[in-house]
């Protein structure tokens, strides 16, 4: 299904504009599915925290490996080519057009098939999503975790070997 994308020129191997690794058709997607995913945190006319949203997904994808940012495109790729796009989610009209209704149905669509692979593209979808809004620090404070217990802390090494044991 990706490569039939990637052979119709749907989609570019260039990074969109002020990105590192999301592509024109990725932000686009992500601008729709963010609100969704980050429902209550995230309105669809928030288009300053979706930016900030984009910006650490994408800052995410580029830390990861070649092999994983080439799973995830492709999962992009399906879900951006028009002919799968509307098979897999039921989202006929290009996802710039979706509205947050439209954007919630495409997800459980793609949580409730039977299709396995559908069901491991909406995980990660979510993963990564939820993975990018709480790593902007800020967000990251909203969620009530104080980090490790002071116990913990006060007992873990400090940078050096690992383990803290020398070499």
């Amino acid at each position: 299904m990706s490569t039939g994308a990637t052979l119709s020129g749907c989609t570019s191997g260039a990074p969109a504009t002020g990105m590192k690794v999301l592509r024109p058709e990725d932000v686009e997607l992500l601008r729709a599915l963010i609100p969704a995913v980050m429902k209550g945190k995230i309105t669809p006319d928030d288009s300053a925290a979706i930016d900030q949203t984009l910006e650490s997904f994408d800052t995410l994808m580029d830390d990861l490996s070649d092999l994983v940012i080439e799973g995830v495109q492709q999962a992009f790729d399906v879900l951006s080519f028009g002919p799968t796009r509307a098979l897999t989610t039921g989202q006929w009209a290009s996802w710039s057009k979706a509205s947050l209704e439209d954007a919630e149905s495409a997800l459980g669509r793609l949580r409730d098939s039977r299709i396995g692979l559908l069901n491991a593209i909406y995980a990660a979808m979510i993963r990564l999503i939820v993975s990018a809004w709480y790593l902007i620090p800020e967000n990251a404070a909203t969620a009530g975790y104080p980090g490790p217990p002071k116990k913990v802390a006060d007992t873990r090494p400090s940078a050096g070997p690992i383990g803290g044991v020398a070499p």
